[in-house]
């Protein structure tokens, strides 16, 4: 596992996943991976090796679904630079215009 190549939510889980000796939610997750170059052929079937299923790419960015046992061997990818959690962006409480 390189750590340095998770972003923030990505590493939260994986280090709480670590202390409890297990994946805190089995399920697959969405994650955004951003690569050195538009992946060719062999790096998209190394990633799918890995474990991940992408579903889009745009550019050096691919979109994909990974199990939590398949974060570590992601990352042990050459190819791969950065591994973040996709969250859904919610809206910030108070950040909306004042009522007039």
């Amino acid at each position: 596992m390189r750590t340095e190549k998770l972003g923030s939510a990505a590493r939260r889980m994986w280090f709480a996943a670590d202390a409890t000796g297990e994946s805190v939610d089995p399920a697959p997750f969405r994650v955004l991976i951003r690569v050195r170059r538009e992946p060719d052929d062999q790096q998209r079937r190394r990633i799918a090796e890995a474990g991940a299923r992408v579903h889009t790419t745009a550019g050096n960015v691919l979109t994909a679904s990974l199990s939590p046992a398949g974060l570590g061997r992601l990352t042990e990818l050459d190819c791969v630079d950065y591994v973040e959690l996709a969250e859904p962006l919610h809206p910030e409480q108070g950040t909306g215009a004042p009522d007039e």
